[in-house]
């Protein structure tokens, strides 16, 4: 309340605008989204990562007002040239989630503004999905189960978590998966499979994942074919880049560009890192896969003297972006 109440002054004031024009003077912002879902969508992602459809359509026609949307071709021509244009901006998806174009693409379409879904490949088509999401949504229905999955959830930590109730049971297994997320993917694995393996012997829908789901190729077809939007490489497995090597990074990403060509899809020469995670291997994995632009989750804006292969971006989640004056003060990274 405190934070909404200072965006509103500075917004009002015209302070705020003051601190855009410097910040953003000869820079571009990337605006990196991730999910656009109804309120009550039946999902497990972290609120980190999704938006309203409405506080999505709020924010496109914001861009659309008082910034210069800029599509994929006219970015990349702006990087290399080393200038933009008053108040540049790109707009970004990642991984490739169906709502981006159920609910995602209308907006876009009716404010015209363009943007890239960055998709990883490997998911595109599946009904797979992130480790996240699945061992969320696992934890909380063996929290819902009386007598389930009690050596796991004691195990983790949050066996308390079957006395929540159900909103509070949402957030103590949601922060156990993200205390989990910098382990190694041998023990993610392990942990996965106890936590799968409980649900089963528990008779539960290990199937059932909601709308936690990505597109299709048709989907990702269709989209590709709009004017108005460019599909790219999110890499192909979604490993953080940083854990496979120089060679298997390369090649995760030259996979994500030869899944995209054989259905006729001409990705931009540009990919977003998954998890954002990069170093100076996978900047030169990104080179050799024949990709020109590597996208971070670090906060910041783009100019010309930017490493082509570590631009920063600004991610947009309900939280940060409900309202006009919110929205801005997350783009100028005030908070």
């Amino acid at each position: 309340m405190m934070k909404r109440c200072l965006a509103y002054c500075l917004y009002g004031s015209g302070i705020l605008w003051l601190i855009a024009r410097w910040r953003l003077r000869d820079r571009a912002v990337v605006l990196t989204y991730h999910r656009v879902l109804p309120p009550d969508a039946d999902s497990f992602s972290d609120s980190g990562i999704k938006v309203t459809p409405g506080t999505f359509a709020a924010n496109v026609r914001f861009l659309r007002r008082h910034f210069s949307p800029l599509s994929a071709d006219e970015f990349v021509s702006c990087v290399r040239r080393g200038a933009f244009p008053r108040g540049a901006c790109l707009v970004t998806f990642d991984d490739g989630w169906f709502d981006n174009e159920q609910y995602a693409l209308p907006i876009l379409r009716e404010a015209n503004v363009p943007a890239v879904f960055f998709v990883a490949t490997g998911y595109i088509g599946t009904k797979d999905v992130f480790w996240q999401e699945r061992m969320t949504r696992q934890l909380y229905m063996l929290s819902r189960h009386p007598g389930a999955g009690a050596k796991v959830l004691g195990e983790l930590g949050i066996e308390e978590s079957r006395l929540a109730d159900d909103a509070v049971a949402r957030m103590a297994v949601r922060s156990c998966v993200t205390r989990l997320k910098p382990l190694e993917s041998r023990d993610l694995d392990r942990i996965s499979s106890a936590v799968t393996e409980a649900c089963r012997q528990a008779g539960l829908d290990v199937t059932n994942l909601g709308d936690d789901r990505f597109m299709d190729w048709d989907s990702a077809v269709r989209t590709a074919s709009s004017a108005l939007v460019a599909v790219g490489s999110h890499a192909h497995s979604h490993t953080p880049l940083t854990r496979l090597g120089p060679e298997k990074a390369t090649e995760d990403l030259r996979r994500s560009l030869t899944e995209l060509s054989l259905r006729g899809i001409a990705a931009p020469t540009m990919c977003a890192y998954p998890n954002g995670d990069f170093d100076a291997n996978v900047i030169d994995s990104l080179t050799r896969a024949g990709l020109e632009i590597g996208f971070t989750t670090e906060h910041g804006f783009v100019e010309a003297k930017s490493d082509r292969g570590r631009l920063p971006r600004v991610n947009l989640h309900e939280n940060a972006a409900g309202t006009p004056p919110e929205f801005l003060c997350r783009i100028l990274g005030i908070f």
